[in-house]
């Protein structure tokens, strides 16, 4: 459903009482939902959550720090090998880290080499866009009766 504001304008001559123009503006708007609360949540407690070694932690966080603000990550060979440089670890751990990744719903493979970091982990930029990009993920949480946390993500084609 959409809403709109109208919105008149008159021009009366003061002397005359002459109506001089009359105009009518629609505009729409557009209900935006106001952005989540939100606090800061460390690539480490997301580690944690789906129980990546640190060699993926380390990647995870390079990944984070290189992505555009589409959340789009690039991934040619050419910067996999700087990863495993920087993370000090293989090619293959690289590759093996983003195939976890994307398992997890950590990431979104758009096209090879391409990646998108998961909206609801990882936003930058506005909201608005931030909204339209989360709705091609769904991250589920629930917790078990002893308080077991359960972080599950699936991927929206």
């Amino acid at each position: 459903m959409s809403d709109y504001l109208e919105k008149r304008e008159r021009v009366v001559d003061t002397l005359t009482g002459e109506l001089l123009s009359d105009k009518m503006n629609i505009i729409d708007i557009n209900r935006m939902p106001a952005e989540p609360a939100y606090i800061k949540f460390y690539i480490d407690d997301l580690s944690l959550l789906n129980k990546l070694t640190a060699g993926e932690t380390r990647i995870l966080l390079y990944l984070a720090a290189v992505a555009d603000y589409s959340g789009e990550v690039l991934l040619p060979l050419g910067i996999k090998k700087r990863i495993a440089g920087s993370a000090e670890l293989s090619v293959q751990a690289v590759s093996n880290a983003i195939t976890k990744f994307t398992s997890k719903g950590i990431l979104k493979r758009i096209d090879t080499s391409i990646y998108e970091l998961n909206p609801d982990l990882f936003a930058r930029g506005k909201w608005r866009e931030i909204r339209e990009r989360r709705k091609a993920f769904c991250t589920k949480i629930t917790y078990t009766p002893d308080g077991q946390r359960t972080v599950s993500t699936d991927v929206v084609d």
